[in-house]
């Protein structure tokens, strides 16, 4: 135990550092030409306006506002919308014509109004609109009193077909019937009045001509219109929604069908599909715009096609808060082709196959042990097994488990893991009512040796030869040392600098920075920045560790100018430490706050061990502890995800910076205890911290103890033995039961005898059972080691490549639920923390914990900071990188490396290194991608290390959770996703929230392609695949309705608002162009405050602040508002969310799996990065994890390979996403194509 407050070694650095220090003074000056240039990343930057025109050509980072930019705008007149609803003037001439929608609402929007204005200084006004071919085409125009206006008709070569020019204000109609199907024009043109005169207008198109046919095609199957193949012409709009036709096919043809519109009718999509002679559909085409459709006739008879309007008229929701902005009207052009062959269509998507069982096993909750956890192991060889070749499957579920599922301002709001299972249960009890069963309801024995002998003798039958065997571990305790035990007083002392400006920046190393000399007394930072200019405040430790610490960029410069005065950091490591700032500018000035604490020191011996760090103070204070690690990074604590109170639903947090700002900074309420915990420590000599938050107040006397539990191999070979052992006992449906280290049960004795084994598979890694072996039946096989242990489950043609990977670090019985998962796919369970050449978690912790304090909260919800990233390879030798800088602090002449050695790279590539490494010793990298899964709490095993796995060489996924019972529960449902996804009732149903997407910019991937995204209307193709039902919605309510009555899938795209909330299209709001406007619900989001809808194309940006502002919905009350989402997939492009508690929300309520970003997105790379997952996973039929692998290499990063193409590409170089799966990476998502599953009695 060592209590001093700081070592003679660290007094030794701190002379050393303080003689470097003199060396700054040599440090030239700002002026100077820098080299590697720091890139001090922000999630958003200044006050200056970004904007960008209807193309969205650039590149749009989430949670920061552009503006567009219209060479025509919309006039912000609330009370005018002419002309024809466009709030703005017609066209003046022909190539300029608005377009007109007859056949949809009147409803003053654009091109549905039916007026507009003339004048002697507007004297044209051209519109068009789209017509079929033999339509009589019926246009009136009404000039007010007082003026003479006409009228003529135009064909698309501008040539006039009709015309009317009446005198005075007499009314002017044109009568023409239609020579071709497109686009015709109409022409109102001025002749004399005084000031402006208002017109009104109708367009009426008279009869129809689909197929040549003077009528129209029939709008049920029944009546359908016969057709030879040829080429057709047709028309559809509000009135007439359908058009079927029908034409032979002989067994073998094709059947080639397209469906023209895009240069023919304006902003409208028709869609296609195709039925065979039962009336059964088949096949379907939904791209937006045209359609090329191509299908084997399989059936000789009578084929059928329907054409209909997207997103239409008969099929939209029906609203009971709001209206659905529904469009489409126009003519079409339809080719038909009967083919001598056509190429088979994508195959179903392959549907896992299991054999639901109807019984519930029930395992009453203690957390205090493990005793119902190894319980839990006892019955998964009988509700997870295979036989036969079949899969069968019940659920297991905790009970009693109250633990809130609450993560903002209050403890309490909203649900417990209760509540999640419930979900859980009544959608296995709905599936079941569909086949006329109830679950047989079997609660485990509480203890599990007990419980292992009653599930053997119960489930099977004698003879039943072979039993899988290993020993309880429940009753194995971990060791906890006191390292650090100190009563003492802390003095509180700060040092202030004060009107530090810009003059006073030295270039340290293409950084600009103002150096300080920290030696072990000060123990924390604050670096405060005031003034104007839209510069950044940083904290960064410049030499030993060259590393940027904290950032302080919200609300200013972001929301507006004021004072940043926000960080707040430990000083983890003595030496030179820089306040920095990205803009080197007069304009502002800088404060800096040292704070003086207590330092100590104690030695970790090995890594299978926790630190828990308690300090207790008898009056509420101020003080904080920190745990720092032996090469002087921050660990513990990390910094919270939320941040303040949450405000009524639809209320901003911290809009525009008000004066009362609870959500920018952190502050813990004064306390009489803080604690920090370390789950994953490094051995070597770790470095407690106290000191006070706050500048001011008396001193504090406080009780500081620092605890190293170590982990007992007892526990450890114990545990991962029985899990390995559930999953043996599972691929060969074999009864587990359980011994002590010292005995034979007299309960498993029993189920011996009365099972009539007389061979056993003995499970004891590390020879647990070494003092039992004589005891037991004839042992078939002795597996001794963990590499026997996973060449036994290796050896099953049923063992998936795959791995499940767990944590004993909390003491909580998390293995269950991971055992649960490796039977199901035949995978061996590893602990994490035995990876023999260093814990990648602890890697993972750390960087998880930097990039939460490098980040700044955002309206309340804290923002990650970005890992230092080069663009070339960076010298990692510590030696010469210290001795460089020292050489720089000296004022020679060296080349700095880039600041922060690109950490992002080389931490990353550390952590897969050790896990490949780990994975490569127990023989389990096989040919083609592994399949990884991380089964721990997010405080464990953190999102960074399954994000580092997927790639071209794995991918994987996470199963989060703060207890076993709730990480069950999602694994349960995962499991058994192939029957539970038919308590959904709306499974057929997918939908969306789209509201910030590109539509027409470009992004270039590191294989060198450019390629156009038009995320929506991609996103409208994959959602409406194998029969799929798609339907998008922007308002809330509208939204959150759809997400209760069903879907199989969801999709976000939006700002993440910090990862704190879902945006969505207000209803009304008054911070708009048009405070009075009752708002629209649609299928994907629109430019709202530029009086533009979702018919409009452009891409289409919300901004956290007016114009185009979005609602907010915080996850606070999405939670409370949601219900059960019956096995929802759920899917994210957003900022931030997937590091916040969003996800849990989710999957709380019943979602399957969650896919998400936990850094900063990036438009319009995320978005098509996400376009062809969904293609992948949604058309193709790829499990999520192998569909998002194939995207990684291409856009960022691969951890995967290290190859240096992803590593340095242009892509790579500008993206900050940190993909996560939350769920089964080996999850196949649901098409309406599947069957459901035929349950089996108990």
């Amino acid at each position: 135990m060592n209590n001093k407050r700081d070592s003679k070694k660290s007094r030794i650095e701190a002379v050393v550092i303080a003689l470097l220090f003199i060396g700054t003074a040599l440090i030239v000056p700002v002026g100077t030409i820098a080299q590697n240039a720091q890139n001090n990343t922000k999630t958003n930057e200044g006050s200056q306006k970004n904007f960008y025109t209807e193309d969205g050509e650039g590149t749009f980072i989430l949670d920061r506002s552009y503006f567009l930019k219209e060479t025509d705008p919309a006039s912000m007149n609330t009370a005018d919308n002419d002309d024809a609803g466009y709030k703005k003037d017609a066209g003046t001439d022909l190539p300029r014509a608005l377009a007109l929608y007859p056949g949809e609402l009147i409803d003053e929007t654009p091109g549905r109004g039916r007026a507009g204005k003339l004048s002697s200084t507007d004297i044209n006004d051209w519109y068009l609109f789209s017509v079929c071919q033999g339509q009589q085409i019926v246009f009136s125009m009404t000039p007010p009193t007082g003026f003479d206006f006409d009228l003529s008709l135009r064909n698309s070569a501008g040539t006039m077909v009709a015309t009317s020019n009446n005198s005075g204000s007499t009314p002017e109609t044109v009568t023409y019937t239609a020579t071709y199907s497109g686009k015709w024009y109409v022409w109102l043109k001025y002749v004399s009045g005084t000031g402006t005169g208002r017109y009104t207008f109708s367009v009426v198109l008279n009869g129809q001509n689909d197929a040549n046919s003077a009528t129209d095609a029939g709008n049920t199957r029944t009546a359908a219109m016969l057709l030879t193949p040829g080429t057709y012409f047709g028309f559809l709009d509000m009135n007439d929604p359908y058009d079927w036709y029908k034409f032979p096919v002989t067994v073998g043809q094709g059947i080639h069908v397209k469906l023209k519109m895009k240069d023919i009718a304006y902003l409208t999509d028709f869609d296609l599909q195709l039925y065979n002679p039962d009336g059964i559909l088949i096949y379907e085409g939904n791209q937006y715009y045209d359609d090329d459709l191509l299908y084997p006739a399989d059936v000789a008879g009578e084929w059928s096609i329907r054409v209909d309007i997207f997103p239409g008229w008969v099929d939209v929701p029906q609203p009971t808060e709001w209206s659905y902005y529904s469009y489409g009207s126009g003519a079409y052009n339809l080719t038909l082709a009967i083919e001598t062959s056509a190429p088979a269509p994508p195959g179903p998507i392959p549907q896992p196959q299991i054999t639901p069982i109807a019984k519930t096993f029930k395992i009453t909750n203690d957390p205090a042990s493990t005793k119902d956890d190894f319980g839990y192991l006892a019955a998964i060889p009988a509700c997870n097994y295979l036989d036969g070749g079949k899969r069968y499957l019940a659920p297991i579920i905790y009970t009693g488990d109250s633990t809130p599922t609450a993560y903002y301002d209050d403890a309490t709001s909203f649900g417990t893991v209760d509540d999640t299972t419930q979900y859980l249960i009544d959608d296995w009890n709905t599936y079941l009512a569909t086949y006329g069963k109830t679950p047989v309801q079997y609660t485990v024995p509480a203890d599990p040796i007990e419980a292992a002998a009653a599930i053997a003798t119960q489930g099977w039958t004698s003879p039943q030869t072979t039993a899988v065997v290993a020993v309880d571990g429940s009753g194995f305790e971990d060791s906890v040392k006191q390292v650090v035990k100190r009563t003492t007083t802390l003095k509180r002392e700060t040092k202030v600098i004060d009107g530090v400006t810009n003059a006073a920046m030295k270039n340290i190393g293409g950084s600009l920075g103002y150096p300080l000399l920290l030696g072990p007394k000060w123990c924390a930072l604050n670096v405060s920045m005031f003034g104007t200019g839209g510069a950044t405040p940083t904290i960064g430790a410049i030499l030993p560790l060259f590393m940027t610490m904290a950032q302080d960029w919200w609300p200013s410069p972001y929301d507006a100018e004021g004072p940043k005065t926000d960080m707040y950091y430990p000083i983890n490591k003595m030496g030179i430490w820089a306040a920095g700032t990205d803009i080197n500018a007069s304009t502002w000035t800088m404060k800096i706050t040292k704070y003086a604490g207590d330092r100590y020191r104690f030695k970790v011996a090995g890594t299978d061990s926790v630190i828990n760090a308690k300090l207790t103070t008898t009056e509420a204070s101020d003080l904080l502890v920190f745990l720092i690690d032996p090469q002087g990074n921050l660990r513990a604590p990390t910094m919270p995800g939320w941040n303040g109170p949450v405000n009524p639903i639809h209320v901003w947090n911290g809009l525009g910076n008000p004066p009362y700002n609870p959500w920018r900074n952190w502050h813990p309420a004064p306390h009489t205890e803080y604690s920090a915990e370390v789950l994953h420590p490094e051995k070597g000599t770790w470095t407690a911290i106290v000191v006070p938050r706050d500048a001011n107040g008396s001193n504090v006397k406080y009780t500081l103890n620092v605890d190293v539990r170590t982990v007992s191999q007892d526990r450890a070979d114990a545990t991962v033995s029985a899990a390995n052992a559930a999953v043996i006992a599972s691929l060969n449906h074999m009864p587990l039961l359980y011994v002590t280290k010292d005995s034979v049960p007299a309960a498993t004795t029993s189920a011996f005898t009365t099972l009539g084994v007389t061979k056993v598979i003995f499970v004891e890694r590390g020879e647990i059972g070494a003092a039992v072996r004589s005891s037991l039946p004839t042992i078939e096989k002795d597996l001794k080691t963990m590499q026997e242990i996973v060449d036994e489950i290796k050896s099953y043609p049923a063992s998936e490549n795959y791995v499940t990977v767990t944590s004993l670090k909390t003491g909580d019985g998390f293995f269950a639920p991971a055992a649960m998962l490796a039977a199901y796919h035949g995978s061996p369970v590893i602990r994490v923390e035995d990876a023999p050449n260093g814990d990648p978690a602890a890697v993972a912790q750390r960087i998880h914990t930097w990039q939460r304090w490098d980040g700044d909260f955002y309206h309340g919800s804290r923002s990650t900071g970005h890992l230092p990233q080069a663009t070339a390879p960076v010298e990692q030798n510590k030696l010469k990188v210290y001795l460089t800088l020292v050489k720089y602090f000296l004022g020679l002449n060296v080349t700095v490396p880039t600041y922060g050695l690109d950490a992002k790279r080389n931490w990353n590539e550390e952590m897969v290194t050790k896990f490949y490494d780990y994975i490569d010793s127990l023989g389990l990298d096989n040919d083609g991608q592994e399949g990884y899964v991380t089964v721990a709490p997010r405080d464990d095993i953190t999102l960074e290390l399954s994000s580092a796995l997927l790639g071209n060489n794995s991918y994987a996924g996470d199963i989060p959770g703060d207890t076993p019972a709730y990480t069950n529960d999602l694994v349960v449902r995962s499991i058994l996703y192939p029957a539970l996804i038919y308590a959904n009732p709306s499974r057929d149903i997918t939908t969306s929230q789209l509201m910030n997407y590109p539509d027409g910019g470009s992004w270039k991937t590191n294989d060198g392609k450019t390629t156009a995204v038009y995320s929506s209307r991609d996103v409208k193709n994959s959602f409406s695949s194998h029969l799929r039902t798609y339907e998008g919605h922007s308002l809330w309510v509208a939204h959150l309705q759809r997400m209760n009555e069903g879907a199989s899938v969801m999709y976000y795209s939006g700002h993440g608002t910090g990862g704190s909330g879902v945006s969505a299209q207000y209803v009304q709001t008054d911070d708009c162009n048009y405070p009075d406007q009752i708002w629209w619900d649609s299928w994907r989001g629109y430019m709202y405050d530029n009086w533009k809808t979702s018919r409009d194309n452009g891409m289409v940006w919300y901004n956290p602040e007016p114009p185009t502002l979005y609602d907010i919905i915080h996850y606070k009350w999405v939670d409370q508002l949601m219900g059960n989402l019956r096995s929802q997939a759920v899917f994210y492009m957003s900022c931030t969310t997937w590091d916040a508690d969003g996800p849990m929300v989710y999957l709380d309520h019943g979602a399957v799996c969650g896919y998400g970003n936990a850094g900063t997105g990036l438009c319009p790379e995320a978005d098509l990065q996400d376009d062809l997952f969904f293609r992948d996973c949604l058309i193709k039929g790829e499990p999520i994890g192998i569909a998002f692998s194939h995207q990684v290499w291409l856009h960022y990063r691969d951890f995967t390979t290290g190859d240096p193409t992803s590593m340095y590409g242009s892509s790579s170089m500008q993206v900050t996403t940190i993909q996560v799966i939350y769920g089964d990476p080996s999850l196949i998502i649901y098409s309406p194509e599947w069957q459901s599953p035929i349950p089996v009695d108990a």
